[in-house]
């Protein structure tokens, strides 16, 4: 039973098959950025070791997040050995997506050859989305539906400025493919919500809701830096202990904490925090990649963690906090998933 009040969830017939993520064809270098942000060598060694800056992965040209999703999904029904008609829901989740109108999963449903008796439907969500998705996803395999795709990526190089300096070099493009299939598996979940911090990241007059403060600004991310860590440190530490509560186990039966990856620093702090040994969290996805928003669980796993979580059993606990203000956790049992290294999008249909 949930607790009153709270979004808490288990479920005991989906499991994770397979994951897959595609990232951006071209890589930048911020050694190579610095001139152009206006910093000097030393400014952009302090931020490289500090923040964890080197370099990331985006889109060469006008490629969206679907097309990087496109690639993922084809390679994880494969691996599996799925038939696309075998699939019969889907569900993206991303903050870029190719129209407001029409659902753009629904257009992915078509490109990838699912049948017209699956459904598929939209997330608006960035750094919580992976763990939302995935939350939706087991719901409905338990519900009754044997496979669903989970998508999920941004292709935030092309809605941020790309001349500020606080948010440009962090911000990568990935779109990652989750396969979920109805198999007998406990998982546990926790989310939350907190539309209060809303303003800490946003794209103002990137809807219909006229605000008279934002006015003349453009249509790009903005983000308050110091309320996002704030957040971060206030409400992720108690999150994992509660979910850890709550999935009736210890730190020592989890094998692998994955985490969104903002940053290195942000990343280190929580490490600190919850004292979770070195080799149980990756925190290198934003030096290569950049910060891949929703796909940065997935992204650290295809990028870090392929080898092991293909081999066998792994326990682990994902966390996904941000935009919104929203967050997330689950803690789950994977079994030798399908899950090759990180691809490189290579074009337009596989």
């Amino acid at each position: 039973m949930a607790e009153a009040g709270r979004a808490e969830l288990r479920f005991d017939k989906a499991r994770i098959a397979g994951i897959v993520t595609t990232v951006g064809d071209r890589r930048v270098d911020f050694a190579a950025e610095r001139e152009r942000f206006g910093l000097s060598e030393s400014e952009a060694d302090r931020l490289r070791r500090a923040i964890g800056l080197d370099r990331r992965q985006v889109v060469s040209g006008l490629q969206t997040t679907t097309d990087l999703c496109a690639q993922s999904a084809r390679a994880v029904l494969a691996g599996c050995g799925v038939e696309p008609g075998a699939v019969q829901g889907l569900i993206l989740v991303t903050q870029s997506p190719d129209h407001a109108a029409p659902s753009s999963a629904i257009s992915l449903q078509h490109r990838l050859g699912l049948p017209v008796t699956s459904m598929a439907f939209d997330i608006r969500l960035g750094c919580s989305g992976f763990v939302y998705g995935l939350a939706v996803a087991f719901g409905l395999v338990q519900a009754g539906l044997d496979r669903v795709l989970l998508c999920v990526g941004d292709v935030a190089s092309r809605f941020v400025d790309g001349e500020d300096h606080a948010i440009a070099p962090i911000m990568g493009d990935a779109g990652a493919a989750i396969l979920i299939e109805r198999r007998d598996s406990d998982s546990w979940f926790q989310l939350y919500s907190d539309g209060s911090g809303a303003r800490a990241l946003m794209i103002p007059n990137s809807g219909f809701r006229h605000v008279p403060e934002d006015e003349g600004k453009p249509s790009l991310m903005h983000m308050d830096g110091a309320a996002v860590f704030n957040f971060t440190l206030q409400r992720v530490p108690g999150m994992m202990t509660d979910i850890l509560a709550f999935a009736g186990k210890d730190m020592d039966a989890i094998d692998q904490f994955v985490l969104h990856q903002p940053n290195k620093y942000i990343l280190t702090n929580l490490q600190k925090r919850m004292k979770i040994p070195a080799d149980k969290i990756s925190m290198s996805t934003q030096s290569h990649y950049g910060n891949q928003n929703a796909a940065s669980i997935p992204g650290t796993i295809s990028g870090f963690l392929s080898s092991h979580y293909a081999a066998g059993k792994v326990t682990s606990l994902f966390a996904g906090f941000g935009i919104g203000l929203s967050w997330g956790a689950c803690v789950l049992e994977t079994d030798a998933i399908y899950a090759p290294p990180t691809q490189t999008y290579s074009g337009e249909e596989q």
